[in-house]
């Protein structure tokens, strides 16, 4: 039987999936630092570093899930191989990082079993999708109709998560009613999108050309993805903090029992 964690004054935990890279001589574990200082100024909880170790089956998720209390799924500059939604690799499908894959959707499939509070970002937001059966388009931009969501050509990180076109919400969804608002503009960093969307995933926001902006799992508590980085200058998005606060409110609901 599961205890409050509240009532005993133990701290609620949020998992932070990390991304393995390449540094000199050897490869580290990285988080962006904007991830840490949105959940520190928005959310009450501890942040803990999940690592995606090497791509070689001996990452067990199950310790983990029974410790926190909450996921944040991270961006990425890498990619979900296409093998994990039944395609071929291909040039425009890389890079990827194959440890992220193998931490990433152990995770999901034990969050969405224990309906562990689950927030996901970016490539965590194209992993959901592939997790739930979804597949992804590599090159979105090319697409007729479609605009061109990669990221801007910058130096200035101001300019690269700036905002770039806006997103319609779902009349009616839960993104909707959390923000009391029809749409709002967002920054746009992928080149990748979902083509099919997975089994028991609700859209909660389009771009204006169609593409998938953000979804929500139906038979979750609390199990969200949104395309956009809501971590950057969260408090001069309008969006942001609703959307930290609300996924604190359901870890700690989670954290009750």
């Amino acid at each position: 039987m599961k205890f409050s964690k509240l009532a005993k004054g133990i701290t609620v935990l949020l998992g932070i999936i990390c991304n393995r890279k390449k540094h000199l001589v050897d490869e580290l574990q990285s988080v962006t630092h904007m991830y840490l200082e949105g959940v520190a100024e928005y959310m009450n909880v501890q942040p803990v570093l999940i690592p995606a170790p090497m791509a070689n089956g001996t990452f067990d998720a199950a310790p983990i899930i029974d410790r926190i209390d909450g996921i944040l799924m991270t961006g990425s500059t890498s990619n979900v191989h296409p093998s994990r939604y039944g395609h071929e690799e291909t040039e425009a499908h890389k890079p990827f990082d194959l440890a992220r894959d193998e931490a990433a959707f152990q995770l999901f499939d034990m969050a969405l079993q224990r309906d562990l509070p689950l927030l996901a970002i970016c490539r965590g937001f194209q992993e959901l999708n592939v997790a739930c059966g979804g597949t992804l388009n590599p090159t979105v931009h090319e697409v007729e109709g479609r605009i061109d969501h990669r990221m801007p050509e910058s130096d200035d990180k101001d300019v690269k998560f700036g905002v770039q076109h806006r997103v319609n919400f779902t009349k009616g969804g839960y993104l909707n009613g959390l923000f009391g608002a029809e749409s709002a503009a967002v920054n746009s960093l992928h080149w990748q999108a979902v083509d099919r969307l997975g089994d028991n995933l609700q859209i909660e926001a389009q771009a204006e050309d169609g593409t998938v902006e953000a979804v929500k799992h139906s038979a979750a508590s609390y199990c969200v993805g949104v395309q956009w980085h809501p971590e950057y200058q969260a408090g001069e998005n309008i969006i942001s903090a609703p959307l930290f606060a609300d996924f604190e409110r359901a870890m700690k609901a989670y954290a009750n029992g």
